[in-house]
């Protein structure tokens, strides 16, 4: 029993840890031209989702060791991700051809 206590009692601690350094991150943003691109075309959404991609990997740089960095930077890539594309919908209203 003493050893499934200690058990639950630092999974406790970690996922508070996580918790508690999650609470920590810093916003971050990055800029991302769609200059010279043509988004009405899928060759000029891919090129867009790829400069995305480069910059959220530059931007999303945890301070976290482990898996937490991991999971961290992960997230917000996704999140990056995600605004991302609401900002592309809120562009000049043409026809954005999906990147799929």
């Amino acid at each position: 029993m003493t050893i499934r206590f200690l058990a639950v009692a630092a999974t406790a601690i970690a996922c508070l840890s996580s918790a508690a350094y999650a609470q920590q991150r810093e916003p971050v943003s990055a800029r991302v031209s769609v200059a010279g691109l043509n988004l009405a075309t899928v060759e000029g959404r891919r090129s867009l989702d790829a400069r995305i991609d480069r910059a959220a990997l530059n931007a999303c740089q945890s301070r976290a060791i482990g898996m937490l960095r991991f999971t961290d930077e992960q997230r917000c890539r996704k999140e990056m991700h995600s605004d991302a594309q609401v900002r592309v919908a809120q562009l000049k209203p043409v026809t954005v051809a999906s990147a799929k």
